[in-house]
Order: C-alpha cells, then structure tokens, then sequence
C-alpha cells in the first residue's frame, strides 16, 4: 500500500473512475475516496457518464462528478473495475494519465497500473478504500462513512452474502460509529422500489423457469419488456435473486436484453457453482458466487450455451 500512497500523495490533480452501470459499491467507493482526496486538498473528479441510480441519489459528495474528458490528470484511480472496457469512455481518461492505479475485488482481473491493488477476499471495493483512507491518517468523516457504508452493504447484500467477513462487520461498526443514519440508508437502498422496478419484477417472477431438477433457475426480460415502463439501471438490481432464494436452486441465470440483439447476464451462486468461471467462458467475470457477462445473438440460444456450462458444475 506504500506504493500507492506515495503515487497518491505526489499527484496534484486525481481523477477516478469505476464501471458503467453503476452500483452502490463503485459509486460509494469511489464518492468515499473523492472526498477523502478533497480534504486533503487534491484536485479530484470523479469520471460518471450516466444518471446516477435514483436508490443512490442520497450520497454526498456528488459535487465533485464530472462528465468532461477534460485535461490528463497526474493521477488516475480505477475503483472496484476488472476490465478497461467496463470504464467506457473513462478507459481513454485512464489511458492518458500519467500514473494509474487500479483497486478492485474482483476474482477475475486484467487492469494494468502502475499501482494494483487487488483483494479477493474483500467483500467491496468500499472495505479496501476504507484502509486506504485509515492508512494515510484522513479522517472519516460521516460524509465518507455513509458513502463507504452504502458500498459495502450493497456488495454484501446486507451482510448476507457468502462474501461476508468479520472485517465487513467491524469496519460496518467503525462506519455507524461516526453517527450514519444506517436504518435509512439501508431502506433507501433495499426496501424503497420503484413502480417500474415492480412491473420489471412481476415479468421476471412469470418468466422463471427451472432446470436440472430444480438446482437452476432462469429468468429473462425483453427489451419490449423493459423500454416501455423507462426502466432505470438500478431496477435491475436484484431481480437475479429472485431465483436464488427459490428453495433447492444452486443457480441462478438473469438475463435482459439492454438494446435488440444484446443482452447483459446475471449469475448468482448459492454454495457450490463458482459463476465467475462460468461468466469468463463468455468473456465476463466477477466473483465466485456472483457475476456477470454481455452477450449479442438470439436469446434462447445464450440461455442454452450458459445452461451447458452450468451443467458442467452441478
């Protein structure tokens, strides 16, 4: 981490960046770690070219988003991202600046920097970003906290998933600590649902379809489903789930089509199947019991080419 820091503490101007469709683990981290690098005066921008997801609308420190390409930064910093294609437009902003470091998770990762920090063993990219903050003496202040608080309850789906450790805990404590209001901040995050959200839910309940025994779960939406209700990124969120917590499912395939012929698919896990290796035979990746791909072509014909991966794990 020395390493890093000192990249960190020589830049004057710090740009970060984090994947499209926005999460609460890269939006949180990388607020957290923007308004951590403001206090101590850094010129810093965080590079977000999409609508903030309205269950993340609460988080402070959205003054320091900005959209321009800009000027080439001393210092970028790619959060809680595996792979430059899933920074969009932002690859070109990291690929001009001069010195780059990269802080993921994620099992499966191609980033190249000057700095790479990666942890598979934490549970969000808003845990290492937390230590990195301790490590350089900041203090966290409850701006930070709840920005750093959103992305790792949002990772660990409450402190629920698999991927949950007693760090997640303790570092959770240290965040309510400094006074978050985390009973909203979790009903803002899990509870609240939109009324597109609930008409994308009600298709994905009526498409579920069940293999191998019952052990896979498969659910889609069309795009006719999804344009005509002006879905928003974060209504996606969670509907994967919805076949694995269907009792005696081990896996569970989510699937939408985002424009006609290009689907984006969710994979979850509940003890066994690692779906990050299953991901990676189409070009994705993730974790070992959650993680994700993009694929073009007719639908029917990518849930069986993933189903036969599967199988091959049961």
């Amino acid at each position: 981490m020395k390493e890093l820091i000192d990249l960190i503490n020589k830049a004057s101007s710090i740009v970060i960046l984090t994947h499209y469709s926005l999460d609460g683990d890269a939006l949180g981290s990388s607020l957290g770690l923007a308004l951590a690098l403001d206090y101590i005066g850094k010129e810093v921008t965080v590079f977000i070219e999409e609508s903030i997801p309205k269950s993340l609308e609460f988080l402070p420190g959205q003054d320091l988003i900005s959209s321009d390409m800009g000027k080439n930064a001393d210092l970028a910093i790619s959060l809680d991202n595996s792979d430059l294609k899933r920074l969009g437009n932002g690859a070109e902003i990291y690929a001009r600046a001069k010195k780059k470091i990269n802080i993921d998770h994620h099992t499966t990762n191609s980033m190249e920097a000057d700095s790479l920090w990666i942890d598979q063993n934490a549970s969000a990219t808003g845990e290492m970003v937390y230590k990195l903050i301790k490590a350089m003496d900041i203090p966290i202040s409850k701006d930070i906290a709840v920005c750093l608080y959103t992305a790792i309850i949002t990772d660990t789906g409450g402190f629920r998933y698999s991927n949950t450790t007693p760090d997640s805990h303790i570092i959770a404590a240290e965040l309510i600590n400094c006074g978050i209001p985390f009973a909203r901040i979790a009903k803002k995050v899990f509870d609240i649902v939109s009324h597109s959200k609930m008409s994308l839910l009600k298709k994905t309940i009526q498409n579920l379809t069940l293999y191998f025994d019952g052990k896979v779960a498969v659910s889609w939406l069309l795009y006719d489903d999804i344009y005509p209700v002006n879905a928003q990124s974060d209504d996606y969120e969670g509907l994967v789930n919805v076949g694995i917590n269907l009792e005696g499912v081990e896996v569970s395939l989510f699937i939408r089509e985002e424009e006609p012929g290009r689907f984006k698919g969710s994979l979850r896990a509940n003890d066994y199947v690692d779906v990050a290796k299953i991901a990676g035979k189409f070009s994705g990746g993730g974790h070992i019991r959650a993680a994700g791909f993009n694929a073009s072509g007719n639908m029917d014909d990518i849930i069986m080419r993933v189903l036969d991966e599967i199988k091959k794990e049961l």
